[in-house]
């Protein structure tokens, strides 16, 4: 039976939808819909959008036009989704540079507002939002934790990285760095989400316990059913937990930003008592994949985004194979994100999920395009199957796995209890060895502490560029 207050703000969001311009309700209700769809009418929903929006960005955008036409490319000759392929890929860098040329005559437009990028991919940029599209990006985030079981009115929680724009540069030094349309974002959140956001890890490397203890009991404390966070966030509650002999937290449902083993995920939600769930949603695309009970990758919402995974020639890759994540936006018309190439690496399957939606099925994210590893084979190994060998190995605390510029790997381990065994060393060598061939020079050194990126964000595995 649901609370009363649940009821109170699903009610009242329904009204908003109805009487004002904050319609998120009257999307959310929609997408609820089409999730239940099938795959065939999704599909054909998703073709319709893509078309519409073709069509405009050539007439109305001079960045697409210019592009497609210097391709000799007229998106009104498509006839199916497999004519996209024929569309040129545009990464962050091009489209900045759009931005400074003016060629989304963004200078003409008005009654919108800037999101930024996290900057954990490469190059930080801008992506405008009308209040209307905001709603829209609203509701698909609404899908998404509503997929886990949590409604507005129930408590929840949230640890961000120190570079969120949910904090407005406090901790990054960024102070153009806000969220669109803040105080909306806020009262939502306040009221109807009551949501506690805590102070975020600042400092450059792990290892702070003053940080984490307050985590521990503001959670305590507050006891939310839901808790969104990141991937070592939750490893290092886990650690000062069993460290200090403490009571473990008991949250009904986690959202982790990040890729985990199926193993080291059970081992997480046996200690915390609770149902860890993805979800993928950069902060220019929000809401674009999320799991479901079932626990097998997520599903990719094709009423909202064209998702696509290809190799280095541009071409699809075959199901479950790591490819680079190309998407476009159906839905943000001032500034059409189309055939835009995130940075992120990941892959798709071909069977459909047997919970019932009609959403097609993306694995977790695969790891960054920049932190691919190039072997002496001239192959090359995404960073999630390198992070797999150590989450799997339960005497393994924290790490960081890291290629340097002469190609040589080292992987820095916090081990559970100190000194780290010589067992374990052998069997992660052994382990790195056999994934990324014989011919690799890889040392294993213990450490006490894992270097984050400057926005707050951990990466497990890293190749450091010239």
């Amino acid at each position: 039976m649901q609370s009363i207050y649940t009821l109170f703000c699903e009610k009242s969001y329904d009204l908003l939808s109805l009487l004002t311009p904050c319609n998120a309700w009257k999307h959310f209700q929609l997408l609820q819909k089409n999730q239940w769809l099938s795959c065939d009418e999704l599909c054909h929903m998703r073709w319709q959008k893509l078309k519409q929006l073709l069509i405009f960005a050539y007439h109305t955008i001079p960045f697409y036009r210019t592009l497609w036409q210097s391709a000799g490319i007229q998106p009104e000759k498509f006839t199916s989704e497999r004519d996209m392929l024929d569309l040129p890929v545009v990464t962050k860098k091009e489209l900045i540079e759009a931005q400074k040329n003016d060629a989304f005559l963004l200078s003409k437009k008005h009654g919108f507002e800037m999101a930024y990028t996290s900057g954990t991919t490469g190059d930080r940029f801008q992506v405008p939002f009308t209040f209307a599209c905001y709603q829209k990006k609203y509701a698909n985030h609404l899908r998404q934790v509503y997929a886990c079981g949590w409604r507005l009115g129930m408590k929840s929680a949230a640890i961000h990285y120190s570079g969120h724009s949910q904090f407005k540069g406090k901790y990054s030094g960024r102070h153009e760095d806000r969220e669109p349309f803040m105080s909306f974002r806020e009262m939502a959140l306040k009221l109807a989400h009551r949501r506690k956001i805590l102070e975020p890890y600042n400092g450059i490397q792990t290892g702070d316990d003053t940080q984490v203890a307050s985590w521990y009991e503001a959670l305590m404390t507050y006891k939310p059913y839901m808790l969104e966070t990141m991937d070592y966030v939750l490893l290092m509650l886990r650690e000062y937990i069993e460290r200090n002999g403490l009571q473990p937290l008991h949250i009904p449902k986690t959202y982790v930003l990040g890729t985990y083993t199926k193993a080291l995920r059970e081992r997480l939600e046996s200690f915390f008592h609770t149902e860890i769930f993805n979800r993928f949603s950069p902060h220019e695309i929000e809401g674009v994949a999320y799991a479901c009970e079932v626990h097998r990758g997520m599903h990719m919402a094709i009423d909202s985004y064209h998702v696509e995974f290809l190799d280095d020639n541009g071409r699809p890759v075959e199901p479950e194979k790591t490819g680079f994540l190309v998407v476009t936006d159906l839905d943000n018309y001032l500034m059409p994100l189309i055939r835009y190439k995130l940075g992120d690496l990941g892959h798709y399957y071909a069977e459909p999920c047997t919970c019932g939606r009609g959403f097609p099925l993306m694995g977790d994210i695969d790891g960054r395009a920049r932190d691919l590893f190039a072997l002496k084979n001239r192959s090359v190994v995404a960073p999630a199957k390198i992070a797999a060998i150590l989450q799997d190995i339960p005497s393994v605390h924290l790490f960081q796995v890291v290629q340097d510029t002469s190609g040589n790997i080292t992987a820095f381990v916090v081990p559970v209890r100190k000194p780290l065994q010589k067992e374990t060393v052998v069997t992660i060598k052994n382990a790195l060895h056999k994934l990324l061939g014989e011919d690799e020079s890889i040392t294993v050194i213990e450490s006490d502490t894992i270097t984050l990126e400057p926005n707050g964000k951990c990466s497990f595995v890293k190749q450091i560029t010239p």
